[in-house]
This record gives C-alpha cells, structure tokens and sequence, in this order.
C-alpha cells in the first residue's frame, strides 16, 4: 500500500497538467501588490502635481500688486480653487516678507534699506496635504505629508 501510494505521488510530480495552474496561484499576489503599488505611488507623484500648481496659483495671486501681497486670506482661497479644495484637504500657509538686495536676512517691509534702497518684497506660499496609501508598504510612511512651496518676489 505504501509503495502504490509512494509511487501514485511521484507520478503526480511527474505530471506536466496543472503546474502553469499552481505557478500562477504564486505569482497572482505578487501582480497584485505590483500593481496596487504602481496605482499608489502614482496617486502621490498627481497630488504632488496638484498641491504645486495650487502653491504656484496661491502665489501668483499675492504677486499681482501691494493690496494683495497682504491678502493672506486670498492666498489660501486661490490654493483651494486652483486644487479643486473646499477647504478641508489642504494646509495653506501663506506670508510676505521683504530683504534688502544682496542680503537673505528678512526685515520689516515698512523701512528702508542702508543707502535709501527700497527693499524686495517676496510672498511665499506654504501647501500640504496629507495622503493615504491603499495598503502599508515597508519602509514607507503612512499617511504620507506631501509639501510644496513657493516663492516669488514682486518688487
């Protein structure tokens, strides 16, 4: 009984029907977890587009004159247009500061610079937003922070 079953198994390893079966039952979780990974990593690098172009937007408004400069509240509403936001996605944090020419530290934008210069003004534009993964990954943060800024100087 023993050597008819001991031979039965070794004719069933011989047996060439239904290994591409067993084969693909290994490989389908790996495609699974490749393909979940290329769908999420892609979702970071488009919010990661997104909240850009809503930096670069909320800073565009700021620059168009002194009035709005200050308009912090402007700002962020700009942010939330440009990315589709009712408010409750983002994280905008916007500001005005001035330097005077060749110098990086910040003074106040009401004085004037050492020989009578006007100083630059720069509005930047802080947005962020945090994003969820479909499943953990290791290694990787979840949920992940995903940040831009931007800054332009407009006189």
């Amino acid at each position: 009984m023993r050597r008819r079953l001991g031979n039965r198994f070794k004719a069933i390893l011989r047996e060439a029907r239904g290994n591409v079966t067993v084969e693909f039952g290994f490989l389908i979780p790996i495609l699974v977890i490749l393909a979940v990974g290329t769908v999420d990593f892609g979702r970071l690098g488009l919010q990661k587009i997104a909240i850009t172009n809503a930096a670069r937007a909320a800073t565009q408004y700021g620059t168009q004159d002194l009035s709005t400069a200050g308009d912090i509240a402007g700002m962020r509403q700009a942010a939330y247009d440009d990315y589709g936001d009712d408010g409750t996605l983002l994280t905008v944090t916007p500001r005005q500061y001035c330097t005077c020419p060749g110098s990086s530290t910040e003074i106040a934008c009401n004085t004037l610079c050492t020989g009578g210069e006007f100083p630059y003004t720069y509005v930047e534009v802080t947005v962020s937003r945090q994003l969820d993964f479909l499943i953990p990954y290791p290694g990787v943060q979840s949920p992940r922070q995903v940040t831009s800024t931007n800054t332009m100087r407009f006189r």
